[in-house]
């Protein structure tokens, strides 16, 4: 085993001591979380839409379920929890679309626990998440004919977009609707940032689960990835700092 395997190892363990530290810390030790304005946005969103009799669609994306591009598209699953648990009795319910099979049936599997935990398995849907096109631009080009024939008041990006995630908000700003928009790409995310009403700056996608959905595990964890953070600012000073007094390790 190389030496690049063994720190992938110690980092991983350390990541998993700080995740069971923080789980029994839990809320005696309040975390203090800084303000994500698309996210205070979301809900007042989501609430107009239901008022309105209006939908909330979800993009998942267009990365695959297996690959390397697939994290934010789970870390979007926190946020397809949430919107759906705020309209599963709503006259229009969400949906979801996705660019992959495979994922498009992950998030089918996932609105169908919100609702049967919400007692509402009968209103639920297969139709409710979909994929739209198996490429980049085949999918991006179906999202105008949804937003149109679904009356879409909410549009919210959170997956693995490249170039087509610009045209993809694009085309919710262009309706009037509210627009979010998150992705792990940075090129991807100055586009986005451009575009959309509210964009998710960094790492900001994979938060999404500590503030809205407030789950211990998902606070702890963005808690563990802060001090994970200090640990390695510390690392760097500490090398530069050894260094400078001529000490090699």
């Amino acid at each position: 085993m190389g030496s690049i395997d063994l720190l992938g190892l110690f980092v991983l363990a350390v990541f998993i001591v700080l995740l069971l530290v923080f789980l029994a810390i839990g809320d005696r030790r309040r975390a203090l979380f800084r303000p994500i304005q698309g996210y205070e946005a979301l809900d007042r969103a989501i609430e107009r839409a239901v008022e309105a009799g209006e939908r909330v669609h979800l993009s998942l994306g267009t990365g695959s379920l297996i690959g390397t591009d697939s994290a934010p598209a789970l870390a979007g699953l926190a946020i397809l929890g949430h919107i759906a648990r705020m309209t599963t009795l709503s006259d229009k319910p969400m949906v979801v679309s996705t660019g992959d099979g495979a994922m498009a049936l992950l998030a089918q599997d996932s609105l169908r626990s919100v609702y049967r935990a919400a007692g509402a398995l009968d209103r639920f849907g297969p139709n409710r998440a979909r994929m739209l096109g198996p490429t980049p631009f085949s999918y991006v080009a179906s999202l105008p004919i949804l937003l149109a024939n679904e009356d879409v008041s909410a549009h919210i990006l959170a997956g693995s977009f490249g170039a087509e995630g610009a045209l993809a908000a694009d085309f919710g700003e262009r309706n009037g609707t509210f627009v979010l928009a998150g992705t792990d790409d940075a090129q991807s995310q100055a586009l986005l940032y451009a575009t959309a009403s509210y964009p998710l700056i960094g790492e900001e996608i994979f938060a999404a689960g500590a503030y809205l959905q407030k789950d211990p595990a998902h606070r702890a964890s963005l808690r563990v990835q802060d001090a994970v953070r200090f640990i390695l600012i510390g690392g760097i000073l500490l090398g530069g700092l050894l260094r400078l007094l001529g000490i090699s390790l």
